[in-house]
């Protein structure tokens, strides 16, 4: 076949360049691409930004972020609210107390080949041997909060549950430390010590006293003040408890390793969890937070409706309406009483 000499270069030359383009954009080297954190999931890949799932948070304008400071919230380890990193998977994750905080560090702990992932306590930071944000100069850091090939995610949760969920744990399951410590801070912030003492496990008085007066606290202070507002529209995968267990499997399904491209899921989240987290001679054959999401959705609104009333519902509603009434959250409806119920 005979082909003009210039045709012939040019054709050349354009196959060139498309398998240049090829190469680069889906190639497997770990680099900065973000189609490639995403294969062989339909639901995840439409819903990566395009509003399908609505986990999935479209990008703002990149060409205008916001300035990373190093009293950030999300940056000022000193604060406690800075996020855990995993590089392999490009991911920055946003722990919420209350929230199955433990149970997402002993997963990011064994994601990360940490024998550690079953011991005492997750949440000490200088023996987890997990990385945060601020271990990254404020540059890269910037770089990762507003990059659209990070996922920056989060799980959170209606504050009614949470809220008491906390006051259960802290100031009636361990009563004791509760006193020597919340109560003692409760004292020197204004607040009677011997009151605190008295009436800590009275949810009352907890919702009224301790959540307003100490209201920094990790394990009651409002979602929505734990992160600068000028970080919330770069938040690209926010879920909640509602639906735990299908939430977390969606999520680990669509981050992938930039090394060998498995997912987060296929890894280590789909088996070998047991009851016991602690036990780490028997990881069983659950799926991460499978067992959880069940005891977190039995009967719980009736356990609710044991400590609340109609005040401290409308208290709760009115001290976490950040939370509430927020454009990123998108809780269900939650009403413990109707209107017959608060008007008697």
């Amino acid at each position: 076949m005979n082909i003009p000499n210039e045709k012939f270069i040019i054709i050349f030359i354009f196959c060139a360049v498309a398998v240049y383009v090829f190469e680069v954009n889906y190639s497997v080297d770990g680099r900065d691409d973000f189609s490639d954190q995403i294969i062989e999931d339909e639901d995840v890949l439409s819903g990566r930004g395009s509003g399908s799932h609505d986990n999935w948070h479209v990008m703002p304008n990149t060409g205008n972020p916001p300035k990373l400071q190093k009293n950030d919230l999300i940056y000022n380890f000193d604060r406690n609210t800075v996020p855990i990193v995993n590089e392999e998977y490009k991911l920055i994750f946003f722990l919420v107390a209350k929230s199955a905080s433990s149970e997402w560090l002993r997963f990011f702990m064994r994601l990360k080949g940490l024998d550690t992932w079953c011991g005492p306590d997750p949440h000490d930071h200088t023996q987890n041997g997990l990385t945060y944000l601020s271990d990254f100069s404020i540059e890269d850091a910037q770089d990762m909060m507003t990059s659209p090939v990070w996922t920056r995610a989060i799980f959170v949760r209606n504050p009614k549950p949470r809220i008491l969920s906390a006051f259960l744990d802290k100031a009636v399951s361990h009563s004791k430390s509760f006193q020597e410590n919340t109560c003692k801070s409760y004292g020197t912030n204004g607040g009677s010590y011997d009151e605190c003492v008295d009436r800590h496990e009275d949810f009352d008085f907890f919702l009224r006293e301790i959540t307003t007066t100490l209201d920094k606290n990790v394990h009651w202070r409002s979602i929505y003040s734990r992160v600068d507002e000028k970080w919330w529209p770069w938040m690209n995968y926010i879920a909640n408890m509602e639906d735990l267990s299908e939430d977390a499997e969606h999520f680990l399904k669509s981050i992938y390793s930039k090394v060998d491209r498995t997912s987060a899921w296929d890894r280590i989240g789909k088996t070998g969890w047991s009851d016991d987290e602690r036990d780490c001679s028997n990881k069983g054959t659950n799926a991460f937070l499978a067992k959880k999401d069940t005891k977190h959705k039995t009967n719980a609104r009736d356990k609710m409706k044991q400590y609340y009333n109609p005040r401290l519902e409308q208290f709760v509603e009115e001290h976490y309406a950040d939370d509430l009434n927020n454009p990123y959250f998108r809780f269900s409806k939650l009403v413990l009483f109707d209107d017959d119920e608060t008007s008697s």
